[in-house]
């Protein structure tokens, strides 16, 4: 069978070898004249390829592929300039029009810890003068929230100590002014089983991990000491954050809801092998004893919704709509749940939690059809989300590229935001694409390019001062912090083709002199993405 397949093979490629050899017409863009894209082929490209919006949010030159085959994605978004040299212009020649805004996302993420004075900030300075930002996410709602529509009140939504007509009115100032404003379910907390975390993530591979630190530091190097008392040896955070074990919550698996019945039986319809499994039995609020160690812990989050009956894919559509914000995120990170239920021996797969995002994700859709159909959704994503091959446990490596190929309906329903952050350049640990790619500005362009290549339309993220990870006192030589230069790099290198930028956090504040600011970053993705915007030259505005 071996050698008729590659004999077929030969054939084929020496078939398009003769086509191309005879002039053999190729499925082609439209020229750029026709497109009224003219002013692009004045770019010096190594390509006769254009790209430009909706599909690129930077016009300019794209690889000579994507027009000979055009992505679903960039359709209408291509064009061909003329191979023959450009006549010499009649004088005199007029003065050429400026550029036209691109319409690409300028977003930042603003962490609702305050009673909600920075977005009384945010909403204040866009009314007053402007925002170089086209969305802001409030950060963050809970997975395992409550809200009674028409009830008005944040109370058991993860953000009680707001009021919410005083953030009503923030959201209507921020969208008065062309701020569009979303609400963000998850983050870091809201995705963090302490037990699990700890047990099958932390301490899961062997002692030769990025954070076993934290089990030799707090639990004397065996896990079976972290239990609740040291917070499962601060593996979801340190203690200097003084937190306890009702900060964080998982996603829950809401069972007996229509909605999200209906959400399994979309992934279970479409899903390949192996078939998925549901785990409505981790309750928040509940024991769950594991089966591997009969160790019993409390599951993370509120319980409320599952007493009452409710689902809080359900309720944030609700309060979304009573915000009248005019979208909802999704912030989906547990890596406890792809540890846990991995399958496979080394390397293994992550195809369970592949089924429990799509079906989170399905959930809102179809809430959101239902009650507000204005609503759009995003989703941040792993940096190494679209990095397809091997995963060999830790992280959410291909998930993205695995819910696109099975589940394209729900991929491409979302507007999905790269964190292209708190990555690390520690080789001890091949945290580095690979040898050559172990700067900021390297590993960025990489991982956003995996996206490309798996035809994902998506935005880069930066975070702002020092990085989450690696640890600050235990690997701050491996931290990779943005400074101005690989804020300027990034740009200059991977914008292109992107749908925009977001940043976390917009209060966040800088630790050394030669790293951006959040205004900085905020104007530069701006200019990057939305040249000749006046709103670019608007600044950001700061705590006192």
């Amino acid at each position: 069978m071996y050698r008729y397949v590659v004999a077929n093979l030969f054939f084929i490629a020496f078939f398009l070898l003769l086509l191309a050899h005879q002039g053999v017409a190729r499925s082609s863009a439209p020229s750029c004249v026709d497109a009224g894209q003219q002013r692009l082929c004045s770019l010096p490209c190594s390509s006769q390829c254009r790209g430009f919006a909706p599909g690129f949010a930077s016009p300019g030159c794209i690889d000579e592929t994507d027009c000979s085959n055009t992505p679903s994605w960039a359709s209408g978004s291509v064009c061909e300039c003329d191979s023959s040299p450009s006549p010499s212009p009649t004088p005199p020649s007029p003065t050429p029009p400026s550029p036209t805004p691109t319409d690409g996302m300028v977003g930042g993420y603003v962490l609702l810890n305050d009673g909600g004075k920075k977005l009384q900030l945010l909403a204040s300075k866009a009314k007053s003068g402007g925002l170089p930002l086209t969305r802001v996410w409030l950060a963050f709602v809970s997975p395992t929230m409550t809200y009674v529509p028409g009830s008005k009140t944040l109370e058991g939504t993860g953000l009680d100590d707001l009021s919410f007509t005083k953030t009503a009115q923030a959201v209507a100032d921020l969208e008065a002014s062309g701020v569009e404003v979303f609400l963000s379910m998850g983050g870091w907390n809201y995705n963090c089983y302490p037990y699990m975390y700890a047990r099958y993530s932390v301490a899961g591979y062997g002692q030769h991990t990025p954070n076993y630190w934290k089990i030799k530091k707090y639990g004397q190097g065996d896990i079976d000491n972290c239990d609740a008392s040291n917070m499962f040896c601060y593996t979801c955070e340190p203690p200097s954050e003084n937190s306890t074990l009702s900060d964080f919550s998982i996603f829950p698996e809401p069972s007996g809801s229509e909605s999200w019945e209906a959400a399994k039986k979309y992934v279970e319809s479409n899903a390949g092998s192996p078939t998925p499994e549901w785990h409505e039995m981790i309750v928040p609020g509940s024991h769950y004893t594991d089966p591997n160690t009969d160790i019993a812990s409390i599951v993370p989050g509120m319980s409320a919704f599952a007493k009452l009956g409710r689902n809080p894919y359900e309720d944030v559509v609700h309060l979304a709509k009573d915000l009248n914000v005019s979208g909802i995120d999704l912030d989906y990170e547990e890596f406890w749940h792809a540890d846990y239920f991995k399958t496979g021996t080394g390397p293994w797969e992550l195809h369970q939690t592949v089924y429990k995002y799509t079906a989170v994700a399905k959930n809102l859709l179809i809430n959101i059809e239902s009650v507000h159909p204005s609503l759009k959704l995003s989703t941040t994503a792993s940096a190494v989300g679209a990095w397809t091959g091997t995963w060999w446990g830790g992280n959410l490596k291909g998930a993205w590229s695995q819910v696109d190929e099975q589940f394209p309906a729900v991929s491409k329903s979302l507007d999905i935001c790269v964190m292209t952050y708190d990555l690390s350049k520690n080789q001890a640990f091949h945290e580095c694409p690979d040898d050559q790619d172990c700067a900021l500005d390297k590993q960025v362009s990489f991982y956003m390019a995996t996206y490309r290549k798996s035809n994902i339309p998506a935005s880069v993220g930066f975070e702002i001062g020092t990085p989450a990870y690696p640890d600050k006192d235990e690997d701050a030589q491996d931290q990779l912090p943005l400074t101005t230069v690989m804020l300027s790099s990034i740009l200059e290198n991977t914008a292109a083709g992107l749908r925009g930028g977001f940043l976390w956090e917009l209060f966040k504040g800088t630790a050394s002199d030669d790293q951006a600011t959040p205004t900085e970053v905020a104007q530069a993705v701006c200019r990057a993405f939305r040249a000749g915007d006046p709103r670019c030259d608007e600044d950001l505005p700061e705590l006192e």
